[in-house]
């Protein structure tokens, strides 16, 4: 359909997501009212608007306007002028104080507030108070505005603007950052990132060559970094990235480069042959982690028992006090003690007796959970207070769950959130430690650095720590590779449970995870086996729709359970045809109520009852990234999800302001499921998704499946995944770290503790 040039006012929004984009209700010239769709956050309610685009027709809303690009003017009419006043914009001005100063002043209204706010006195019922913070008011939109217009005439938004109006307090304080230092912003501006930054820098005549551009490159390169989950880079590596990013030869970022190891914003070390260059921060994190525990090892002491009447001596041994029968009497409720564990089992389960530092690793199958009962039931009965906690919510309620003890969180246990004073931060820490003897860590492969380094500063003197995990498993989405590392340095007390029990053995979802754990493509016979299937399937488009198939209808009904309570789909990969975006679309289309109202964020539509998950941290409201729920209900102002599936299921509103962290979760990456577990899993293998397509990717969404999995696509594809090892190196000197002061601990021998 042919571009179209419209003139409008802005009545109402009927959506706004954080991205800027809105859905806006304008009234044309003619009085017909059209719903406006597009980059619409900029236009302020009165205002008469200009908006090219196109006519488009919306299979629920009908008849709709696709805006391409849009300008705004102060509105001119009377009943632009009450609506622009009654808009957030001027606080505590509502519809009838609006109409008043409008029916006061007409059409002059925006010229008496722009000249003579005094004058707002003469309208009854408005003080001078008052009168000073609609001008006021007034005065930062029009400061905003001129940072908006600026904005806007260099591709930016004026979402944009009113962020940075609001950090530095004023339009004309941000314009003024902006002129001197837009890299600045980075560090300042949450969302302001280098490439919005350097745009900027373009728009105020800042050199290509500008050291402030050059250091801005620099930093941002290893905050890239991070976020694909290294400490640090190699030197070489680090200019040449920032080199490559500014256009510029790696010896003319190399000059900047030692400026900011002088200024101590980078750390350089020698890690083998070659330097390596640490943000400050994040050096300090891996130096922290590597003196914690080695503090941690080196104050261990033996663990006895405190009740009097059944002492066992730090030489004692779990055999004898499991035999005991006021102990097994204490811990009946558990049913732990009536399984028979295997000797590596009490070996593990004892030796956090015995040593500071454990790690117990293994796949599924092999017991793990029983060993950690055991550690739980024996460190009680002897009187030792146990604190469990995992990395995600829904692994510390399984590990609850399969403990019987309570498990929270780590940030939760380290009340993340508004301290005292309004300050954000952590609850316990190195001044405020936790309470506790021994404290248990499950699902510890996902844990990264930073929290990691956090969660030892909050330990208490003389604590023992058990780490529970698989290292074969997908690492942190964080920087670090903490259980890896740990494992490598040699500084933990390592048990690996390899043993399959017989009861796990007729599991075909074990047996098939362990095969891909070793390298080897599964071979299980299906029969006597109903657990894991493979459906072979070479073309992506039939595998998408196979996989809708078999998660919204034939699963379901296979299995006699609900499909968006039990049946999750996981992918390699967002994008593609059988990635999470496009398969969420089929599903929600197929298994969410479409004769309900909707929600629309971006180009996101919610439906009543539809599954959805949480993609931020919200530490006030207690809602993580990875939460997931079902849209329970949906009205004018928020739309409501019910987190959880059980009888603990909670409610929680979301505003429109809010809506951005939330998705459609019918299929979630790989990345996203780990620490979780689901009665089924329909895992779509094609070899569009090869760039993703390594062992540990598919060995974690394999043992994310408790009753059954079905994995669906190409032969090929799942062969050269199970051969092909995740080869990207994270860059990190935990491990090397540690063995440096390896000397140290060799002279505390683990028996001597």
């Amino acid at each position: 359909m042919a571009t179209q040039r419209i003139r409008a006012s802005a009545e109402k929004f009927l959506l706004q997501g954080d991205d800027g984009f809105a859905v806006l209700r304008v009234r044309l010239l003619s009085g017909e009212t059209v719903r406006a769709v597009g980059k619409l956050h900029e236009i302020p309610i009165g205002a008469e608007c200009e908006l090219i685009g196109r006519y488009e027709y919306h299979p629920t809303f009908g008849r709709q306007f696709q805006v391409d690009s849009a300008r705004a003017d102060l509105p001119t009419t009377m009943i632009g002028l009450e609506r622009f006043l009654a808009s957030r914009h001027f606080k505590g001005v509502g519809p009838k104080t609006a109409k008043r100063l409008v029916n006061h002043f007409g059409a002059q209204t925006l010229d008496v507030l722009r000249e003579r706010p005094s004058a707002l006195t003469e309208v009854p019922g408005i003080s001078e108070t008052r009168a000073r913070e609609i001008a006021q008011a007034f005065q930062n939109q029009e400061d905003v505005a001129r940072l908006g217009a600026f904005l806007r005439g260099h591709g930016l938004s004026l979402h944009l603007a009113e962020k940075l109006a609001a950090y530095y307090g004023s339009g004309s304080a941000a314009m003024q950052m902006l002129q001197e230092n837009p890299f600045q912003l980075i560090e300042d501006v949450h969302g302001v990132g280098f490439k919005t930054a350097d745009e900027l820098a373009r728009a105020v005549g800042i050199s290509e060559h500008a050291p402030e551009r050059v250091a801005a490159a620099l930093l941002h390169v290893l905050t890239q970094a991070q976020e694909d989950g290294h400490m640090h880079l190699p030197l070489e590596e680090w200019t040449a990235r920032a080199g490559k990013l500014l256009a510029l030869s790696a010896s003319d970022t190399a000059v900047m480069a030692a400026r900011l190891v002088a200024r101590g914003a980078v750390v350089y070390e020698r890690s083998g042959e070659e330097l390596v260059a640490y943000s400050a921060r994040m050096h300090q994190v891996e130096m922290n982690v590597a003196e914690r525990l080695r503090d941690l090892v080196k104050s261990g002491r033996a663990v006895t028992v405190t009740d009097n009447s059944h002492d066992i001596a730090p030489g004692g041994g779990l055999d004898s006090f499991l035999e005991d029968e006021a102990v097994r009497a204490r811990t009946a409720d558990r049913g732990s003690w009536n399984i028979a564990l295997t000797a590596l089992q009490r070996e593990a389960a004892d030796g956090i007796r015995r040593h500071p530092l454990v790690l117990l690793t293994g796949g599924p199958g092999t017991g793990k959970t029983t060993a950690v009962c055991a550690v739980v039931g024996q460190a009680e009965a002897s009187g030792l207070t146990v604190v469990l906690a995992a990395p995600t919510g829904r692994a510390a309620k399984r590990l609850s769950e399969s403990t019987g003890h309570p498990a929270v969180t780590l940030h939760r246990l380290l009340e993340v959130g508004q301290q005292p004073g309004g300050r954000y931060g952590l609850g316990r820490n190195r001044r405020h430690r936790l309470e506790g003897d021994v404290f248990i860590v499950d699902e510890a492969s996902m844990v990264d650095m930073p929290l990691f380094s956090h969660f030892l500063d909050a330990l208490p003197e003389g604590a023992r720590l058990l780490l529970v995990g698989d290292p074969e498993q997908l690492p942190a989405v964080g920087p670090g590779q903490v259980l890896r590392d740990v494992i490598d340095s040699g500084i933990a007390v390592v048990y690996e449970l390899e043993l399959v029990f017989r009861q796990a053995e007729q599991s075909a979802i074990v047996l098939a995870a362990h095969a891909v754990r070793a390298g080897r493509l599964p071979t299980v016979a299906t029969t006597g086996h109903t657990d894991y299937y493979f459906i072979e399937q070479n073309d992506p488009a039939q595998v998408a729709q196979l996989t809708v198939d078999l998660a919204a209808a034939r699963l379901p009904a296979y299995l006699g359970v609900d499909a968006k309570e039990s049946i999750q789909v996981l992918c390699p990969m967002r994008k593609g045809r059988c990635g999470t975006d496009r398969l969420n679309e089929l599903l929600s289309a197929r298994l969410a109520s479409r004769s309900s109202p909707q929600w629309q964020v971006g180009e996101r539509v919610f439906r009543m009852w539809d599954k959805v998950m949480n993609s931020k941290n919200d530490y006030d409201r207690d809602i993580y990234n990875g939460d997931i729920g079902l849209v329970s209900g949906i009205d004018s102002d928020a739309l409501t999800v019910r987190f959880g599936f059980d009888k603990e299921a909670r409610e929680v509103r979301f505003a429109k302001a809010d809506c951005g962290g939330l998705v459609h979760a019918y299929a979630i990456s790989v990345h996203k499921s780990q620490g979780s577990e689901y009665p089924c899993v329909v895992l779509p293998i094609v070899s569009e998704h090869s760039i993703m397509l390594y062992r540990q990717l598919v060995y974690t969404a394999m043992t994310r499946a408790k009753r059954l999995l079905v994995i669906v696509g190409a032969k090929s594809a799942y062969e050269a995944a199970v051969r092909k090892t995740d080869v990207s190196r994270r860059y990190t000197r935990l491990a090397e770290r540690i063995q440096e002061s390896a000397q140290v601990l060799n002279d505390i021998s683990f028996d001597e503790r």
